[in-house]
């Protein structure tokens, strides 16, 4: 292998493991399945690899990543409809995809809940909230990626956050600090 090429495999992996895991809970927003979600995941980086090594270093990968992710999870889902295949997974699967490994070091009552609370949010609200909030996006990066406004952004993600403010509340759990509490912000 050239220097060339190896910097560039470097530079691969480094994107590669920055945006795995975000991308796959961001997938898994559309298409309520883990193995899906990695499929897809997957199929994007493959494209990368083979035909768009110009956007591997530059600052249009993490903007191509999430729009070829959310792009590939439609012409999914339209496929499954087509087909009459589409399931639902369970929510704690949901919720699995939602908190990162690195949270879910002990599995307690409260992350079990604002996982539910995730997998309850409205499609735009829970999509706009994961990028925000699991994917550390920017209001105009979320905008860009989703082709809406900084104010739509807002509204959505202030929407997300007093649904799951009044399902965590129902359950007796106030936000007072730790890990649920980082969730609300920012």
């Amino acid at each position: 292998m050239d220097l060339a090429s190896e910097q560039y495999y470097q530079r691969f992996q480094t994107v590669f493991s920055d945006y795995y895991s975000p991308l796959c809970s961001y997938a898994f927003t559309f298409v309520k399945s883990t193995d899906t979600s990695e499929d897809i995941v997957q199929e994007v980086f493959t494209r990368i690899w083979e035909n768009r090594k110009d956007l591997i270093g530059t600052n249009a990968i993490r903007f191509y990543l999430f729009a070829a992710v959310r792009n590939n999870c439609i012409t999914h889902l339209r496929r499954e409809k087509k087909t009459g295949t589409l399931s639902w997974d369970d929510q704690t699967a949901y919720y699995d995809q939602a908190i990162p490994a690195k949270e879910k070091d002990s599995h307690t009552d409260h992350e079990l809940l604002l996982g539910k609370a995730i997998a309850l949010l409205p499609p735009k609200c829970r999509e706009v909230f994961i990028l925000s909030r699991l994917s550390h996006m920017k209001y105009q990066e979320i905008a860009d990626t989703l082709g809406i406004s900084i104010k739509t952004v807002e509204n959505q993600l202030s929407k997300a956050l007093k649904i799951m403010r009044i399902f965590l509340k129902e359950h007796g759990i106030y936000l007072v600090g730790g890990m649920l509490a980082a969730f609300f912000s920012r």
